[in-house]
Parts: C-alpha cells; structure tokens; sequence
C-alpha cells in the first residue's frame, strides 16, 4: 500500500479529525483575511522599461507631477463651467498630493471650446484601486457643489477605480448550481454530488483567504480572486469528481468503504497530484514572462490550485467516510432494501455484470468504432482544430481602454466626456521626461524647444504642452496628446516612433511614459516572453508525463494535441472579442484589443488542465494494458471507464468557467470564454476523437521508452500499490461472484494463481481485474513491463 492510499484510509477511518480540521482552516484563514488581509491593486509598470524608468525619474524630480493621475469630469450643457470649490475639496482629501481646476490657468487646455466640458487633473500618493467605499463616498461629498449646482460629475481614470467592487458572488453560485446538477446527474445521489461541491467550497476559501493574507505583504491584481477563484471552483470540482466516481464504482461492486476510499486516494488520487501538480507549474510558468503583475496572477491562480489539491486528497476521504454507503444511487439502495439485502452484498452480485457493461458501455464502442478508422476521424479533427485557429493569425495584441466598458461605469462616462470636449487621444496623455544635460539654462531652453516642436510636427500627435523645468534644472517633463484613442494601434506605433525616431534625435536622455506608454511596455515585453513560456510549460509538462507512463511518446503526443486545442481557443477568443462575432450576446458592444497577458494566462492554465483528462484517461488506458497487452482493447476500456466522468468534469468545467462571462471586465469574460471552449474542444475532439484515433495509430509503440531513459526515469504508478486493496469484508462476496472469479482464474499463469485468495476479495469487484483475469484466459499476453 503506497502513502496516498495510507492517506486515505486514514482520513475516511478517521473522518472528523479531518473535516473539523478544515473548518479550523477556514474559519482561521476568514478571520485572519478579516483582521489585516491586504488589498489588491494593479500595477502595470515593467522594470527596466523606458515608461518606468521615465516614472521613477518624475516621481523623483517633479514630487506633484508623479503619483497615480485621475481625473474628475465635469459637464454642463452649455456656459462656462465652474468647479474651483469642488476641486479645492478633493485637494483636501487623504492620500491627494494635488487637485488642480481646469480654470487654475487661462491657457490649461483643461476646458472645452464650448465650454460645456472640463476636467479636473489629480494625483494620489497611493494606488486608487486600493481605496474603498468609503473613500468613494468622500469623493462624492467633496464634489457635491459641482452636483448641487446641475452639473454631471465623472471620475475617469484613476478616479474611477475608487470603491470599485472587484469580486461578487453571481458567477460563483450559478456555477456551483449548474455544477451540483450535473453532479446529481451523475451520481444519482445527492449525497454523492454534494462531496465536491463541499470540498470546493472549503478549499476555495481557504485559498482566497490566504490569498488575501498574503496580499498584505506583496501586490497581487485586482483580477486576481476572480481568477483563482474561476479556476480553483472548476478543478476542485473535478478532483472531486474523480475520487468520488472512482470510490462510487468501487463500493458498487462490494469493496468496503475504508479499501474503497484508500484504493480511489491510490488511483484517482495519484492521478490528481500529477494532474494538479502539471497545472501548478504551469501557472508557476507565468513568472518566465518577466513582468510582476503577470506572475501575481499565476501565484494567486496557483495557490488556490494546491490546496484544492490537498482539499481532494484529504477532504473529499473524510467525507466518503461519514457519508459511507449512502455515496451509492437511490436507486440501487432503494433495491436493495426492497431485496432485503445489505447494499454491499447487492453490490457485489450484480460486479461482473457491473464491469462487462465498462468494457461494452457506448463509450468504449466508440473508442473501437474511432480505432478502427483512425485516418478519417485523426484528419477530420485536427481539420475542425486549425479551422477555428484561423482568427489567431489576426490577433491584436492592446491593453483596452475604458472606452470598452459599460455605459453605466463612471470611467466609461469620463471617457466619453473627455472625448467629446477634447479628442481621444486626450484619454491618454503621453509624458516626455527629458533628462537635461549639464549646459546653460538658455541652451536647455532651446533645446526644450527643438524637442517639443519636433514632437508637435510628428503624424499622430494632436497637441503638446509646453515644458515645465524643475527648480534644479535637471529634469524637463511635456505633456503629448495623441489624436487616437489609447487602445489603438496608432497610438502604439507613435510611443514607438516617438522613442525610436523623434526623440532619439536629440541631445538629452529622454522617456515616453504615462500609462499608455506603459501599457505599450507592457505588450512587448509579454510577447517577447510568450515563446519562452510556452517552451518552458511544454518541457516541464512533457517530463511530468513521461514520468507519470513511462513513455516518451504519450508525452509528446499530450504536448502536440493541447497545442491544437489550445490554438484554437485563442481562435474562438479573437473571433467574438476582436471580430465581434456574437460579443452582444456576452454582454460586449464594441470590439476591443486583446490584453497580451491573456494568450499567456490561458495557455498556462489551459495547459494544466488539459492535462487533467490527459492524466486521468490515459491512467485507465495504461492499467488496462499492463494488464491485458492489448492496446486496441487497453483503449476501449480506457474510454468505458472514463469517459462519462470526463465529459460530466469537462461540462462542470465549461459551466463554471462560462459563469464567469456575467462579469463586467472584460478581460475577465475573454478569460472564461477562452477557457470554456478550450476545455469543450479538448474534451470532446481532442479526448473523444483524436486520441483514441492516434492510439490506434500508434498502436503498442504508443507506451515507447528509450532503454537509456528507462533508469533515469523514477517509477511513478498512477494505479496504485501493486498489491491488492486492503481486503474488504469476505462474507459480502457472494457464491456466484466467487466462482466466476475462480473459473476466470483457472487460466491465468502461476503468478495470478497465487493471487487467487486475494483475488477473491471485494477489490476482484474492479473493472481492471475482472479485465485482466478474462484477458489471461483468452491467452493474451502481458506486456513486458506487467509484473
């Protein structure tokens, strides 16, 4: 018996330690996010960039032109605005290092021509994404004399992320609903449905209170709960599902709930920690991209993922054993009573009628019926992949603008204002922060000059300020407002152009910076990296595999065959973000960039997951042919077995993740969009279709492993401990089972007769012993790696 299977024996003898344990857990990590949790703030900067190193320079050298910028929009419908009480209360506020009228000077540029729109400019010394509810309804009083006199207040930018509530719980409960549902579909139980759901709940919580914690001590996005939490309700989920599918099988064919529980934890469970382990490093694998905000996400992401893993492996066995035999249908326990036999003894007359209908089910007829024609079906699939790739050659990569945001959002409103009074471009300002060489003030002037009137004479810029010095004379900073919106390629281009070309030109070190430059930063420096991530995920995920099958075949075919699905779901994303194909029905109404970092984040999750069918379809396929030899069949049985529990995850899956679009960011609805056909395609083409087919084609060569690697490789043995599961109750084994196991038997070599008497037990109840007693009878051989 190996430790997993320890493990969970443990914890189902051993129940309420385990389940009071985590409520321990939880209560403490709720109480402690309660008591000093930090708060999630955004920070796109790059180290190392031109934009950030332009910022440091400017918080450095110009204390009143640095901190974190808003504005405060004010509109009337025609006259001249006037907002100086407004704006001198906001300048008295926490944390605002200034506040200054639109009227602060004739020539501000801050007030329309019309005179209907005005803006005030204000900075904070901290992150406004981090101020909360509280701070936003101080704002509003600050700017009541704007309101009270009939004027439309906006906050844009900065000012508009005040109080912002980043994580609700619609997505989360519709997703648990539709998840307990299918559970409940699939077991017949609700007792049984409610093990994952129970253990997702505990195990997400705990994640995202230490997550919370942690927060206090290192800055994680905004965005970040949102998506641990989408991906740690959908594989905590799962995880459940597969122990409790494994357990729910095992106790239909009479093994005793304590063998069940630790034979599912050394089965299934082995299965999860290559599995899980396959997604944390993946997630992990963001930090390659070089930029915080990125690897936040996946700390944040992977953190949640590790102790839904622990969650599955401890949880989910101390609820099988409070729940004991109550885990079976109503249905069979209902027969049972009417028969008046124990539903254990029920279950173990009825296990080889149970494990002939595994390897007959429609399932594993669909294996054979794809094997059996696996040209057509490989082609036709990997046709369907790269036909929905197709969009992914047009992709933009961009930071969209809060010009994509819903009409109701103040930010959007601003943005609107601002555009109406201004142009777009005055949406995102660029900063030049000139670093002056050491001459005469008057050379320097001239210089400032030259530079300013260069930049105004550049195609793309609308307008520019002139430049203010600083009292030291070292550093000059001018504002460039562009005539496109922020998002655009255009606007992109001329960051480029201006840091390229222009400015390059002249005689003094210069930076582009400003949140649109950085935002520009941001971009290339996550698509330099993307190659590198995906090199580094498919290496680690490539060694992982051939550890967990011992195969370098399986492992490359895994790599090739995500890479497709993959592809194709950046396809889907593009097509409805960027083309607009169907955005309305989402809750989208204009078409919009996509951030860079989401390619990235979906890869490396998707990656993961995919893993999760990879690992645990191909962990039946490979216990069947080390039993059987026979890898046509080893695929039948392998799909029989999973294939219902893979396509009910992969739905919980696609519900949970789909929730997720009820969103209002829209970077998170290309997230949940991406990820829920990602899982679609790869449980359906990919799991159902492509890999049955190239199984076929691959045929024993599939379980291939180099004599070289073979003492290299550790033994990793996703079906648990050789041996036999600790033996359930001998009396529950009815006659007729007995003799069909002893008949089977008669054939096997001296090795299975040895096991005969263990063999007789309630493991015997197993679909891959009945299978390997029959396929020893019918002469077929073991493969040489069979023991």
């Amino acid at each position: 018996m190996n430790n997993l299977e320890r493990l969970g024996g443990f914890a189902a003898r051993r129940h309420w330690i385990f389940i009071i344990a985590w409520l321990v857990i939880l209560g403490g990590t709720l109480w402690a996010r309660h008591a000093s949790g930090g708060e999630f703030v955004n920070n796109y900067s790059v180290s190392g960039s031109g934009s950030a190193l332009g910022q440091d320079l400017l918080n450095k050298d110009f204390p009143q032109q640095g901190g974190y910028a808003g504005q405060i929009v004010f509109h009337a419908k025609s006259g001249t605005v006037s907002v100086n009480q407004a704006t001198s209360n906001v300048a008295k506020l926490p944390d605002v290092i200034k506040a200054v009228s639109p009227f602060a000077s004739p020539n501000s540029g801050a007030v329309s021509k019309d005179g209907t729109i005005a803006y005030s400019s204000v900075s904070w010394s901290v992150n406004p994404n981090s101020l909360e509810t509280d701070y936003l309804n101080r704002l509003d009083q600050a700017v009541a004399p704007a309101r009270s006199a009939g004027l439309q207040v906006a906050y844009g930018g900065g000012a508009g992320q005040i109080g912002q509530v980043t994580h609700d719980l619609k997505s989360e409960i519709i997703g648990l609903a539709c998840a307990l549902v299918l559970l409940l579909f699939m077991f017949g139980s609700l007792i049984a449905a409610a093990i994952p759901l129970l253990s997702a709940i505990f195990s997400v919580g705990a994640g995202l209170s230490l997550l919370g914690l942690l927060a206090a001590a290192s800055t994680f996005p905004t965005t970040a709960p949102t998506i641990a939490t989408l991906l740690g309700l959908g594989v905590a989920v799962d995880y459940g599902l597969f122990l409790m599918a494994r357990h729910r099988e095992q106790m239909d064919t009479g093994m005793d709930l304590i063998a069940s529980a630790a034979h599912a934890e050394g089965t299934s469970g082995a299965a999860i920690v290559v599995a899980g382990g396959t997604v944390v490093v993946s997630i992990l694998g963001l930090y390659v991209s070089g930029v915080a905000f990125v690897g936040a996400l996946g700390l944040a992401a992977a953190i949640v993922v590790a102790i839904t893993m622990l969650a599955a492996l401890t949880l989910v066995s101390a609820f099988m054993g409070v729940a004991g035999s109550n885990v079976r249908s109503l249905s069979a326990r209902f027969r049972a009573r009417k028969a008046g036999i124990s539903a254990q003894e029920q279950a173990a007359r009825s296990a080889a009628a149970t494990h002939e209908q595994h390897e007959h089910s429609a399932f594993a007829r669909w294996g054979r019926k794809v094997s059996e024609r696996p040209w057509p079906w490989a082609v036709a699939s990997v046709a369907v992949l790269v036909v929905l790739a197709i969009p992914l050659f047009s992709i933009t990569l961009g930071q969209p603008d809060n010009g994509t945001n819903p009409t109701t959002d103040s930010n959007r409103q601003a943005y609107d204002l601002i555009s109406q009074g201004f142009g777009p471009g005055a949406n995102g300002p660029l900063a030049v922060v000139v670093k002056l060489p050491k001459q005469s003030a008057s050379d320097n002037q001239s210089l400032l000059t030259t530079m300013t009137k260069d930049v105004a004479a550049t195609s793309g810029v609308a307008s520019v300020t002139p430049a203010t010095v600083n009292q030291a004379g070292t550093t000059a900073v001018f504002s460039v407002i562009p005539t496109t919106r922020p998002q655009a390629t255009a606007t992109e281009n001329l960051v480029n152009r201006l840091r390229n070309d222009v400015l390059s030109s002249e005689h003094a070190t210069s930076y582009v910076t400003g949140t649109t430059a950085g935002t520009v930063d941001f971009t290339e420096r996550i698509t330099g990296r993307m190659v590198w991530l995906i090199l580094a995920v498919v290496v680690i995920a490539f060694i992982l595999l051939t550890t967990a099958f011992r195969s370098v075949v399986i492992a490359t075919k895994a790599a090739i065959l995500n890479l497709l699905s993959i592809g194709a779901a950046y396809g889907v994303i593009v097509a409805i973000f960027q083309w607009g194909w169907g955005e309305s029905l989402i809750g989208v109404h204009t078409t919009l960039p996509i951030p860079a970092y989401v390619p990235m984040l979906v890869f490396a999750i998707v990656f993961g997951l995919s893993m999760d069918y990879e690992v645990f379809l191909l962990s039946r396929v490979h216990e069947a042919w080390i039993e059987t030899g026979d890898p046509h069949r080893a695929v039948a049985v392998g799909i029989g077995a999973t294939a219902r529990v893979i396509t009910t995850a992969a739905a919980i899956m696609v519900v949970v993740f789909a929730s997720f679009v009820l969103s209002t960011d829209p970077t998170v609805k290309m997230l949940a969009i991406g990820m829920a056909f990602a899982v679609l395609i790869d449980a359906s083409l990919v799991r159902m279709i492509l890999v049955p087919s190239i199984m076929a084609l691959l045929d024993a060569r599939a379980w291939w492993m180099p004599r070289w690697l073979e003492p290299i490789v550790p033994h990793l043995q996703l079906e648990g401990s050789t041996a036999p599961a600790a033996a359930a109750a001998p009396e529950a084994v009815g006659p007729a089972q007995t003799k069909a196991v002893t008949d089977t038997e008669a054939a096997t070599d001296t090795e299975a007769a040895t096991d005969t008497e263990a063999a007789t037990d309630t493991e015997t109840a197993t679909d891959t012993d009945i299978e390997a007693a029959t396929a020893t009878a019918s002469g077929v051989r073991r493969p040489p790696s069979a023991k």
